[in-house]
């Protein structure tokens, strides 16, 4: 039986050179010095026979040899951290890592995890919330076992599935001239004044902007911001104060609809949806104990 004449030690730091750029970064990273770092990949680089990085402008970037290492390393990697976690005895008997985009994150997950931990109280599971580009990277980097993103995953190298639909509707202030128009007439607003409208958006590139968009667009045609703002929070808040009206997530703006803060504009649009999306790296399937998890919202 052939001997390994590498280890998983020199392929963890080899991916976190190839991630942060510098063998100076990945030291600081992993609490090694540079030169055990340099030393680490250069006997990697020695065993395989092979250079693994270009030198870009004072960073270390991978060649075509080392992109096609970093695919089996994360593989690798992946698996063993599955087997410590799972067969260590310092670890909880269940422990999933899930990373969430904002809305989702700040909104559903936290009642999914209480259906979840109601059933499974032993379990362990850890969120990061982001925006979807940081989600597609905290899979692609194998730091989580799932993302849940808004929006269809575009990502090619992940897995992506449509998890559920999340309702788009349009708000504004009770004060706003179409919300007053809207009750006093008792009439849903036309076609015409919603292209009139002031409308506040997402920046350019947000998954929001994208969702909202592709949800607009057949109905509306192109609409241009009065306003954009960085995030879905600021754009509600926005909206309330009577600065325009936007498209948002129902489950965002729930809570300011019951109290009366904002109101849903009634229009002669079909029902505005947009999928939200589980994504995870392909070496890692959707593990049973997660698909619990994803699958707890059908009780909150």
């Amino acid at each position: 039986m052939a001997t390994v004449r590498f280890s998983l030690r020199q392929l963890e730091l080899f991916s976190t050179v190839a991630r942060t750029g510098s063998t100076a970064a990945a030291g600081e990273e992993a609490a090694l010095s540079q030169s055990a770092v340099s030393s680490a990949v250069n006997e990697l680089e020695q065993t395989l026979g092979i250079t693994l990085f270009d030198r870009v402008s004072k960073r270390l970037v991978l060649n075509d040899a080392g992109r096609a290492l970093q695919e089996r390393a994360t593989r690798l990697i992946w698996e063993a951290r599955s087997i410590e976690r799972e067969f260590s005895g310092g670890y909880p008997p269940c422990h999933l890592k899930i990373a969430a985009s904002t809305t989702i994150g700040n909104y559903l997950i936290p009642g999914i995890l209480a259906n979840y931990k109601a059933s499974y109280p032993e379990r362990r599971v850890d969120t990061q919330i982001g925006n979807s580009q940081e989600v597609v990277r905290l899979v692609a980097e194998a730091r989580v076992d799932v993302g849940i993103i808004e929006g269809p995953g575009t990502a090619t190298e992940l897995v992506s599935y449509r998890w559920r639909d999340d309702e788009l509707v349009i708000v504004a202030s009770p004060y706003d001239k179409l919300a007053v128009a809207q009750r006093e007439s008792g009439q849903p607003v036309s076609i015409a004044q919603l292209r009139q409208a002031n409308w506040l958006f997402r920046e350019e590139g947000s998954g929001t902007r994208d969702a909202v968009g592709r949800a607009l667009h057949p109905c509306l045609g192109p609409l241009s911001a009065q306003t954009v703002l960085g995030s879905s929070e600021a754009i509600k808040y926005a909206v309330e104060l009577g600065l325009g009206i936007s498209c948002l997530s129902r489950i965002l703006v729930q809570a300011l609809l019951d109290k009366g803060s904002l109101v849903e504009l009634r229009t002669e649009l079909p029902r505005l949806t947009r999928p939200l999306s589980v994504i995870s790296h392909p070496a890692r399937p959707v593990s049973m104990s997660m698909s619990e998890f994803l699958n707890s919202y059908r009780t909150g």
